[in-house]
């Protein structure tokens, strides 16, 4: 697991060696996706570093993950865990099927106009 700098009131705000905005920095100006996609690809996250990631609370790190938000975790030491890769992965495709149904939705309103 990487070694992961927390500071008492932000969370996580880098992992060693790269360099991101701070937590409470990011949460402010709504880049909270771009913490998440500056840390590596095979970075390990636990439930409650994701949470603070996505500025949201571990019950809705779980809820997402039933809504398909987020990819399921897997399980390391009794502990669910998710690689940022996968994370990552899992939300461009999400992008790429809401892109596929808007345009699939304008094409239909164009064949219903007279």
């Amino acid at each position: 697991m990487e070694d992961v700098e927390t500071t008492e009131n932000e969370g996580p705000a880098a992992v060693v060696g790269v360099e991101t905005t701070p937590i409470s920095t990011a949460r402010e100006s709504g880049q909270l996706i771009e913490v998440l996609a500056n840390l590596p690809e095979k970075a390990i996250l636990d439930e409650k570093r994701l949470a603070s990631i996505l500025g949201v609370t571990p019950r809705t790190v779980r809820r997402m993950v039933v809504r398909f938000e987020l990819p399921p975790p897997v399980r390391l030491a009794g502990r669910s865990v998710w690689m940022v890769g996968h994370i990552l992965a899992h939300i461009q495709a999400a992008a790429e099927h809401a892109l596929d149904d808007a345009e699939r939705q304008a094409r239909r309103l164009r064949n219903l106009r007279p």
